[in-house]
């Protein structure tokens, strides 16, 4: 079977919902008025998810032992109550697949160990890659720099582009290999495109946290 993944997880996602509607069926009126952004957002996360998995995601989320509700709480962080799109489902699919933290905040499904290379920065190539057909308005560290489509074809066939650090008289080259190699930190979609913060990557030797902080959803 082809798409023997997607197929697999449309099914859990089902296993995860009835769980869910379990859950809320034991609940008063009023905890359900509370709880309805949560049961409104895996309602969505039910109906649409399926249309932005591939094969490849969907062999990831099946990883853990409730994919629903790993979409559903960062649907709610990035989307609330608005209307959803495939492209927020894209980027929040991205969002908690690239996130170090998705493993730890999140039970695994039985028998899956985690992955050993969690820690590995996404590079510009390999964001661009994923994301082909839209713009890029990124922040470098040698300026603005705005990618249509066909720029970012030819900035990854090696042809270098032009970074703005202030006006547009002080347009620097910075070349595919500076650029593409560069750690994505922040990316946010909008409209057509990506708004997308890099910078040069560097080794650092992650802090153990401390007692006070708390464990946030990336």
């Amino acid at each position: 079977m082809e798409n023997k993944y997607q197929v697999l997880l449309f099914d859990r996602i089902q296993e995860n919902y009835a769980a869910f509607t379990d859950q809320w069926s034991t609940l008063s009126p009023s905890e359900l008025i509370e709880k309805a952004e949560e049961i409104y957002a895996a309602q969505m996360v039910k109906e649409h998810l399926m249309g932005s998995v591939d094969e490849q995601r969907a062999e990831w989320l099946l990883r853990f032992k409730n994919p629903l509700e790993i979409m559903r709480d960062k649907w709610i962080n990035e989307n609330g109550m608005e209307m959803v799109h495939d492209e927020d489902f894209s980027h929040a699919l991205w969002a908690v697949m690239d996130c170090q933290d998705t493993e730890s905040l999140y039970p695994l499904a039985p028998g899956v160990e985690p992955t050993p290379d969690r820690d590995d920065p996404v590079t510009v190539r390999e964001f661009i890659e994923r994301h082909p057909g839209v713009s890029f308005d990124m922040m470098t560290p040698g300026g603005f720099v705005y990618l249509t489509p066909e720029h970012a074809k030819l900035l990854l066939t090696g042809q270098s582009v032009k970074g703005y650090p202030g006006e547009i008289e002080y347009a620097m080259e910075i070349t595919a290999e500076e650029l593409l190699n560069q750690e994505v930190l922040n990316a946010n979609f909008g409209g057509d495109e990506w708004h997308i913060l890099s910078n040069d990557i560097h080794e650092i030797t992650p802090k153990p946290p401390t007692m006070d902080q708390g464990v946030t959803m990336c």
